[in-house]
């Protein structure tokens, strides 16, 4: 996960809808190998939005590393951390403990309580010393609030 570019429809913090940058190359996810993003890119797939389209669905992202030769689980992770990388203020970060809490995908995201999920992301950056600073309470609300505006893009 990558820390992305969101255009605001309204002044931030209004609770105006935001629309994703679906321009985010593939090579800016964590974790892409270059062979990976090589075999993508020859499939014509080199942003997070092409991904979500092409292997969003488990069938599709089954085809997908066929044609590829990409190992079904990294494809998987790759379109978990595009479809998060939908979230505004989601970086590398804050998305790596997101994922260890088991919180893969805007879906699993939108289901999450924001004070819970605040002082658990906060215990976790204590405990692990992820970042200088913990996501504040209002990041965290934001995140939960975009997730629960998206429409679910990714199926497992």
């Amino acid at each position: 996960m990558i820390s992305h570019e969101t255009r605001s429809l309204g002044r931030p913090g209004s609770g105006a809808r935001l629309a994703p940058n679906y321009a985010l190359p593939v090579s800016k996810l964590r974790g892409v190998p270059n062979s990976a993003r090589m075999a993508l890119k020859r499939q014509g797939i080199n942003t997070c939005a092409k991904l979500l389209e092409q292997a969003g669905k488990a069938a599709a992202r089954r085809q997908l590393a066929e044609r590829t030769g990409i190992d079904e689980e990294l494809l998987l992770r790759l379109v978990q951390r595009a479809d998060m990388a939908r979230i505004n203020g989601i970086g590398a970060v804050f998305g790596m403990m997101l994922e260890d809490l088991g919180i893969r995908e805007v879906g699993t995201l939108a289901r999450q309580d924001p004070v819970k999920l605040h002082a658990t992301l906060k215990e976790l950056n204590t405990r692990e010393r992820y970042a200088r600073r913990s996501p504040t309470p209002e990041e965290v609300a934001d995140w939960v609030a975009q997730a629960r505006a998206l429409p679910r893009l990714v199926e497992t």
